[in-house]
């Protein structure tokens, strides 16, 4: 008798846990992946601040594919590194910024060297410059013409837009097709010099460091003062009427705990 009560029991509990679990809302998060580190580290808190709702962070889709899921429901937020179009607003989306973060050039954390100037980002991707102070060799990671980090580095100078014509026709330089996979080269390349942001840096705890550029360090706070020229600013991709799950959690992104996490993995808020 005592063994069928705990059966039964057992089995209560079994169905209730099942019940919960079936109860817990997902919400799908995905697009660029330099906004991906921090918000997982912001959908863990959420999640773990209610039972209600579970957020599931995507792999990079890239700032298109964000806003070409979002209204297909393959995603219920969708990030982006650049706002809407006047296209894609009419199509019933909506953008909102919820952070910035500087974009930074960036070396292995055991690379000795610790800012470069214009002039030497120019002459870095034209191949005229090949060889750090120390003596080692500079192996750029490169980018697609028309992704967005290279498109912000070339508006830098005419020198640098220049030069990166030039690199794209290079030999033996090392290409990466998505965020993550620049920040994994200039993390496992000896010598990698390339573009990322100090959001992905710090979100996803790369061993990679940001160099300051004409002497000036790629901090969040230089950047929000002007100081520091380059800045990446990051949306979410919204549809027009929000899910109650959504709602809430973009609430707790601007709430003190979700800036905390934005500003501690170095953004800041527009």
């Amino acid at each position: 008798m005592l063994r069928a009560r705990c059966g039964l029991v057992a089995t209560a509990l079994l169905l209730a846990t099942q019940v919960a679990l079936a109860q817990v809302v997902e919400l799908r998060i995905g697009g660029t992946g330099n906004a991906l580190g921090a918000m997982r580290l912001l959908g863990d808190a959420f999640t773990r601040s209610q039972t209600r709702y579970r957020v599931a962070v995507q792999a990079s889709i890239g700032s298109s594919g964000a806003i070409r899921a979002v209204p297909k429901g393959a995603i219920h937020i969708g990030l982006t590194s650049r706002p809407l179009t006047e296209t894609e607003a009419a199509s019933g989306l909506n953008a909102l910024e919820y952070a910035r973060t500087p974009t930074v050039f960036a070396v292995q954390a055991a690379n000795p060297t610790r800012s470069v100037t214009l002039r030497e980002v120019a002459e870095i991707y034209a191949g005229r410059m090949t060889r750090w102070p120390d003596g080692s060799p500079i192996r750029p990671v490169m980018r697609q013409p028309g992704d967005d980090n290279t498109q912000q580095i070339a508006r830098l100078s005419t020198e640098i837009e220049k030069a990166l014509a030039v690199a794209e026709q290079r030999t033996g330089l090392s290409f990466a097709s998505n965020d993550q996979e620049t920040a994994d080269k200039l993390e496992s390349v000896p010598g990698g010099f390339g573009v990322t942001t100090l959001g992905l840096i710090h979100g996803e705890k790369r061993a990679i460091r940001a160099l300051a550029l004409d002497g000036v360090e790629a901090t969040a706070g230089n950047a929000r003062s002007g100081r520091y020229p380059l800045v990446k600013r990051l949306f979410m991709i919204l549809p027009r009427e929000p899910a109650p799950a959504t709602r809430e959690f973009i609430a707790f992104v601007g709430s003190p705990a979700g800036r905390k996490i934005l500003e501690d993995s170095g953004h800041f808020l527009p």
